[in-house]
């Protein structure tokens, strides 16, 4: 059998890592696949692994703009497709116009179908980017004979949303090891002094659905409480959001919130271990990438209850609403207060990351591909 992959939309972020992922750990020849047909641009394609069984294919139209490389997915990968006797096309990237017929589409984006994580976005241009993609991939997940979903949660609400019933199976994206920590004993709140603070870190890009000013705000209350706490605040922004955190960090008085730009990815293993808790106050997620990478870290945790948080965070957290300041301060302040569900929680939220391996999620992404080109 031949297995083709769309990747024609893939050019950076977690959709690159994935796709580079899966075939650095799998081996589809094990459930039936005598060769892997990836489609995409000289960049993307010299980023993947060289196997006997990847073929890489690229076109003109796909080293040029975006719109090119659609106008190329929509009117000459099908034929191509057929002459090399594709199977089954795997389409990671959620959109698919062409006219193949044995697609298998995979969710990774929750905001084009969460109408109120949309309207947070002040640029009308990025909600209408939110509709088109809600339309394009509606129509894709519709006309594929199976669908990969990250999480339940997705699943579910998608489903919902557009009415959907599809062969679908749950296959979580596998993390970075390098973050690999067991969690430490944890130590009283009172060991801790200004000068030597309990570390909180929240690492995420500053935009409208992460709430980074919700949560510097709870710290900054902490704070004037008496407790020995700082905030330390990772990503890049948007700036109407970094704005907004700006001005919440012009009454940090005590300079307990740093916000400290984006670091470079290899470089995030040293800001997990240098902490001593974590904070995840996203409204709007498909896999949370970033706090799996926080619970292999072995750090305690204090997560938004929105989305599939509670799904892949299950006992190991100190829930809170990220959209309400107060029920944030009650999460950070029990996390600090209570040392020993400190520890508890973070062993249990350890042992639940060792699920999300790249192994288990190249393997299983293979099986299923496989199960679905022998039954159509």
């Amino acid at each position: 059998m031949v297995l083709g992959i769309d990747a024609t939309n893939i050019r950076t972020g977690g959709g690159l890592t994935h796709l580079l992922e899966i075939l650095q750990h799998g081996n589809p020849k094990l459930v039936g696949f005598d060769e892997v047909v990836v489609w995409s641009n000289h960049q993307t394609l010299s980023k993947l692994p060289d196997k006997e069984w990847i073929k890489k294919e690229t076109h003109s139209l796909l080293n040029k703009t975006f719109i090119l490389s659609f106008i190329f997915q929509i009117f000459y990968l099908s034929k191509l497709a057929n002459k090399r006797n594709v199977d089954v096309l795997f389409v990671p990237g959620g959109t698919f116009l062409g006219t193949f017929r044995n697609i298998v589409s995979m969710s990774q984006n929750m905001l084009p179908f969460e109408r109120e994580e949309q309207n947070r976005f002040p640029n009308w241009k990025t909600r209408l980017r939110f509709k088109v993609l809600y339309y394009t991939q509606s129509l894709t997940f519709k006309k594929s004979k199976a669908i990969i979903f990250l999480t339940h949660y997705a699943k579910n609400f998608i489903a919902k949303k557009i009415k959907l019933e599809k062969k679908f199976q749950i296959i979580p994206h596998g993390i970075n090891l390098d973050f690999l920590k067991m969690p430490e004993k944890q130590n009283k709140i009172e060991n801790y002094s200004i000068a030597d603070p309990f570390k909180l870190i929240y690492v995420s890009i500053v935009t409208v659905y992460k709430h980074q000013w919700n949560v510097a705000q709870a710290v900054i209350r902490l704070r004037r409480e008496g407790y020995p706490v700082q905030l330390d605040l990772v990503g890049g922004f948007t700036e109407e959001s970094l704005l907004k955190l700006n001005k919440v960090m012009g009454l940090d008085t005590d300079n307990c919130i740093n916000y400290k730009g984006l670091i470079p990815y290899e470089k995030l293993e040293s800001i997990y271990k240098n902490a001593d808790a974590f904070v995840f106050a996203s409204s709007c997620e498909n896999l949370p990438i970033i706090l799996i990478e926080a619970m292999t870290s072995g750090l305690p945790v204090a997560s938004s209850n929105m989305g599939p948080m509670p799904e892949v965070l299950k006992d190991g957290g100190f829930y809170f609403n990220p959209l309400d300041v107060d029920s944030i301060y009650q999460a950070i302040k029990k996390m600090l207060d209570d040392e020993k569900q400190r520890y508890e929680k973070s062993l249990i939220s350890f042992n639940n990351s060792n699920s999300y391996t790249w192994k288990e999620c190249s393997d299983h992404t293979f099986r299923f591909l496989s199960e679905i080109a022998k039954h159509s």
